[in-house]
């Protein structure tokens, strides 16, 4: 007994191609998406980095400058050495290694601390305008021995393209800021504080610069104060 078959078709070998063909597009379509994914993701990974580094360094930053001038003894002379544009300076009666309080001079370690793109191997801003020559470079926190005048570094956030500080100040001693009516209304609105810098134009640690205009200020402003 023969049985008959009827349906003898199948597949060509030109379908089995197109359908090969067709099916390499899809998945290549597939790696192309999953790639750019991964792409944005690794760069949105990369800007959440770069912005905690920041956020660290900047904490660190202010927790630490807000000790600037620490002096318990009254004769250390202990404030701001430097309040530039691109840069930070200033000394703490911290310690002398075994007093604590202080010992009446900032000679001692981890007291002459300076913030900004500096190195004591090189100078990654030698122009100083606040910009790393190089493209990026580590912000530093340098820690100097008064007496010896040297520098160690300690890196605080790296990749950092540049770096920039202003300085408000309170010159009358009203306990505001200083401030300039720039719309006439008589009242202090924000943005209307008078934000400056030391310029290395002016020998000390006086506040001189406009930081908006670049232009000297009426007058220069104590630090100290």
């Amino acid at each position: 007994m023969q049985t008959l078959v009827r349906n003898k078709s199948g597949f060509t070998l030109i379908e089995l191609l197109m359908a090969m063909v067709t099916g390499i597009i899809v998945l290549a379509g597939i790696y192309a998406a999953f790639k750019s994914q991964q792409k944005i993701h690794t760069k949105e990974q990369q800007v959440v980095d770069a912005e905690q580094n920041v956020r660290g360094a900047a904490h660190f930053m202010v927790r630490e400058i807000r000790l600037a001038g620490m002096d318990e003894t009254g004769m250390a002379g202990a404030g701001f050495s430097i309040a530039g544009p691109h840069s930070i300076q200033f000394t703490l009666d911290r310690h002398d290694g075994a007093v604590v309080g202080g010992d009446g001079d900032v000679a001692d370690a981890d007291e002459d601390i300076t913030y900004g793109l500096f190195s004591a191997a090189a100078d990654p801003d030698p122009d100083s305008d606040g910009i790393a020559d190089s493209g990026t470079t580590p912000l530093t926190r340098s820690v100097s021995t008064a007496v010896l005048g040297v520098f160690t570094d300690d890196r605080l956030a790296e990749d950092i393209h540049a770096v920039g500080f202003a300085y408000a100040f309170d010159d009358d001693g009203d306990g505001e800021l200083d401030w300039v009516d720039a719309d006439g209304d008589t009242v202090f609105d924000p943005g209307e504080e008078i934000w400056a810098y030391d310029s290395p134009a002016v020998a000390g640690a006086d506040l001189d610069g406009d930081n908006d205009t670049g232009a000297a200020l009426a007058s220069t402003v104590i630090l100290t104060k």
